[in-house]
């Protein structure tokens, strides 16, 4: 197999897992504390919890788009 399709499917599958795993990561390294809120203020205790968590989880999503977004596009280029 070409090395360009095996960098292809890497990536597509590492950009996967890291989305759909999103949680679990979000949860095993405690990210969720590590969030600053600015309108901490506006929240109540439960709901502030729940906003970082949330605000964690969408990064480590956007972070898996960046892994998943190259795989797609040389997925594109080398199966065409």
């Amino acid at each position: 197999m070409d090395p360009l399709k095996i960098a292809a499917v890497a990536l597509v599958i590492i950009g996967a897992i890291i989305n759909y795993g999103a949680g679990l990561i979000v949860k095993k390294m405690n990210l969720a504390q590590k969030m600053e809120v600015k309108e901490a203020g506006v929240f109540t205790p439960e709901e502030l919890e729940k906003y970082k968590m949330t605000k964690a989880i969408a990064r480590v999503k956007m972070v898996g788009l960046v892994a998943l977004l190259p795989g797609v596009l040389l997925v594109f280029i080398a199966f065409r």
